[in-house]
Formats: structure tokens, sequence, C-alpha cells
């Protein structure tokens, strides 16, 4: 029971994250620049979560091993995830930088191989491997790609396996969910609010539009998919947690489709059938 509920987890987690382009590449196209988008966007998750926290009176307190591990997994790790990403949405196509960015299984099957000594089943390895597969054809489109988004995603792909793998160290692993995932959120926001302001970036928006895209950006999209991933790496491990992670882009390419009105080719709908197939080997796998 605990295994179909890890997976249940780490399915919605993918799914709440690929909702990103729907709220944030509105604001892009608005002209509104990155670290003001995620400023609000970890601003209003980290505060949303610390008063719903506070309110149900969870002790907040972090010692500072507590304090070093969430700073450097939380901020150096997933929030810059993020900044990598968005930089990529500049350059290319929304439904392929995300499909691009969901190669991070490979870098946590190569992380916990060489830090955690983890050997991974022949089924795993095979999901992995088709997981690989379903998102080069996922990310396929006619033409050249702009090489600048492919370094910025593959960026974003390093940072976010690392994440994953960081979440097994001890410390983290010790913590409550809620506390790891609001401090994340909140020293991510701090983090953008300074290099914003140093870079003189920052601005302040009040449009109804943005405001309602970026708490939606806040509350889905962040909260949910940040607490349901570090439940469901607790639950299941880092690699199956990973390789259905691979869903997210499903719903990242109905999103480019459905409201961005990007094309969808034969070879990406191959991709997303390989995709699912990854997932089923992972899931359908027999201790």
């Amino acid at each position: 029971m605990k295994r179909i509920k890890g997976f249940l987890l780490a399915a919605l987690s993918a799914s709440t994250f690929g909702l990103i382009p729907l709220y944030a590449n509105q604001a892009i196209l608005d002209g509104v620049n990155n670290e003001t988008v995620l400023a609000y966007r970890y601003g209003i998750a980290g505060v949303v979560y610390a008063v719903w926290l506070l309110a149900r009176r969870v002790n907040m307190r972090l010692s500072c091993a507590e304090l070093r591990e969430v700073v450097l997994a939380g901020v150096g790790c997933y929030g810059v995830t993020a900044f990598f990403l968005m930089l990529s949405y500049h350059y290319i196509p929304t439904g392929v930088a995300t499909a691009i960015h969901y190669f991070y299984p490979v870098v946590v099957a190569v992380l916990m191989s060489l830090v955690y000594k983890e050997r991974l089943a022949a089924v795993v390895k095979w999901g992995i491997g088709l997981a690989i597969v379903g998102v080069g054809l996922l990310s396929w489109t006619p033409g050249e790609v702009d090489w600048r988004g492919l370094v910025f995603v593959l960026a974003s792909t390093l940072t976010y396996g690392s994440y994953i793998v960081a979440l097994n160290r001890p410390v983290l692993r010790r913590m409550n969910p809620d506390v790891l995932t609001c401090y994340a959120l909140l020293f991510t926001a701090f983090f953008y609010l300074l290099v914003g302001g140093v870079q003189g970036k920052l601005e302040w928006i009040t449009r109804p539009r943005f405001l309602l895209d970026m708490a939606q950006l806040a509350i889905l999209s962040t909260i949910v998919s940040a607490r349901l991933l570090v439940v469901a790496v607790k639950l299941i491990g880092s690699v199956p947690t990973s390789v259905l992670g691979t869903l997210e882009p499903l719903t990242a390419i109905v999103v480019g489709v459905l409201y961005f009105h990007e094309r969808l080719s034969p070879v990406n709908v191959a991709g997303l059938v390989v995709v699912l197939a990854a997932v089923l080997l992972v899931i359908l796998k027999r201790r």
C-alpha cells in the first residue's frame, strides 16, 4: 500500500509541475523578467505555506545542520532549476524544453549509483532507457534547436536530479516534509529577491491576471508539486520517483498544444507512448 501511495504521489507531483508553462509562459509573453516571476512564485508559495503551518502549530525550528542542508538542496538545486527552465523558454518551445528537462532520471540514477551505491533492477534500467528514448522523441522538432535553450534546459536537468538525490541525505529524510518544503520555498524566494534586487530587475506588478497566474503557479506547481515529491522519494526512493516524473511532459505537451497552439507531430505522439511504457515498467516492477 505504501508503494502504491508513493507511485500516485510521484505522478501527481509530476502532473502539477507540468502546469508551469500554463502560468509562467503568459508572464514571459507579457515581458515580465524571470527574476520577478520567480520572486513572486516562491514568495507567494513560501508565505502561504508558512501561514498554513503556523496555523496548525507545526514546529518549524531548524537545527544548524538542517538549515545548512535545506539551503544547499532547496536553493542550490531545487530553486535554480526553475530559473534555468524558464530561461530555456525564451529560446525553444515550452513543451520541448520541459520534455528535455525530463532527462533528469538519468542524472538521478547515475548519482544514486555513485553516491549511495544503489544497484538498479534490470527492469528499472529498461524503464530509464525507454524514458530517455521517449523524451527524445517528445523533444524532436524539425529545423535547428537554439543551442542557448538547450544549454539552459540541460542545466535544469542536472540541478533537479541533484535535488531528488539530495532528499536521501539523512538530515533531510528525518525532517518533517512540510517544514522541509516550506523552508526550501522561503529560502529560494529570498534568493531571487536578492538576485533581482542587486540586478535591478525586480518589478512591482499588480495586474489581476498576473497575480492570479502567480498564485496558481505558487500553489499548484510549487507547493503541491514540491511537497508530494518529498513524500514520494521517502516512500519509493529517488529513481522510481524520477522515472514517474517523466509523466510531466504529458501535461506540458498538452498545455503547449491546447493553450499555446504548439504543433504535435507523429514523432512526438510516439514519444508520449514510449514515456508511458517506461512509467508502467517501473510501476509494475516486482521487488
